[in-house]
């Protein structure tokens, strides 16, 4: 499913988007990141809890299908970015000829499968939790606020299932060359590695937007949005009055607001709102959303 917000595309994972109990954070590192696989259908509750597994995506590739455990195979390998189908593609290395290192960088990358406001964590960010874990192998995973199951990996060459439970990839949106960066995870072990970007792996989002309430671009304009959390009332105010468009919506990508700056100083009424999570984007481009919570 996709969502249009200013003519830019989004790919929602609709069956795990719980705006209870959508986000954790990590004390240690200060990340958000959301509570659960993509495609999981609830928190883990062990390593081995089959409802939290979640899909298994190919490096780089949209949420089209492919990344269902029950998907179909092919042979023939994609020659852009949008295959067009949902078939899990195997006998190379890499499922796109020629390969393209810019599909999974940033909230706006080409083929971000992550809900809005979400992306794929880099090598850096998923090395960074692994050491705040008490210990480096699937218990410390799991006990981690993260809770990360181990379901499995497919295989580039026969779109088989496995090491089910035993053993696990999560991929980061770096690359080493012809190869993805996983973070893997055994029952004696979790590192950093190389995989193949035509394998299939577990996807955990992170949160990629500004948490504060002053937004700047790059023509010096700023916009800050307060107070933040808020209670009802949200004000923003900016050092133009040029008329900008802005919009506020869920989580999961349900617009709840939309409206038109049109002063300096302007109020936004959330009375009507159910307390959560929301986010703010405005139509200027370098503008980047803005997290809002509702108390």
């Amino acid at each position: 499913m996709k969502f249009y917000f200013f003519g830019i595309a989004f790919a929602i994972s609709s069956t795990l988007i719980n705006a209870q109990t959508l986000t954790v954070t990590n004390p240690i590192t200060g990340e958000t990141w959301m509570d659960r696989n993509l495609g999981a259908n609830q928190v883990a509750n062990s390593s081995t809890d089959t409802e939290a597994y979640g899909h298994l995506f190919q490096w780089g590739r949209l949420a089209d299908g492919h990344e269902l455990r029950t998907s179909n195979t092919t042979t023939i390998v994609a020659s852009t970015s949008a295959p067009g189908h949902g078939d899990f593609i195997i006998g190379a290395d890499d499922w796109l000829s020629p390969s393209i290192d810019e599909l999974w960088q940033g909230t706006n990358g080409t083929n971000n499968p992550c809900p809005y406001g979400f992306r794929i964590p880099t090598e850096d960010e998923w090395e960074a939790e692994r050491l705040s874990w008490s210990s480096s192998d699937a218990s410390g995973a799991f006990t981690s606020v993260l809770k990360l199951p181990i379901p499995g990996a497919r295989s580039r060459m026969t779109g088989i299932i496995g090491n089910v439970g035993t053993f696990s990839g999560y991929r980061s949106s770096d690359l080493n060359g012809a190869e993805s960066r996983n973070l893997g995870i055994s029952m004696t072990q979790a590192f950093m590695g190389n995989r193949a970007r035509g394998d299939g792996n577990c996807v955990r989002c992170i949160s990629g937007e500004n948490q504060s309430g002053l937004i700047k671009n790059t023509r010096d304009q700023e916009i800050a949005v307060y107070p933040n959390p808020t209670n009802d009332q949200l004000w923003v105010s900016r050092n133009s009055n040029d008329i900008i468009r802005y919009e506020i919506f869920k989580p999961n990508g349900v617009l709840v607001e939309s409206g038109h700056l049109q002063s300096s100083q302007h109020r936004i009424d959330l009375s009507r709102y159910p307390a959560g999570l929301y986010y703010m984007a405005f139509k200027e481009k370098n503008f980047r959303p803005l997290k809002i919570i509702k108390k």
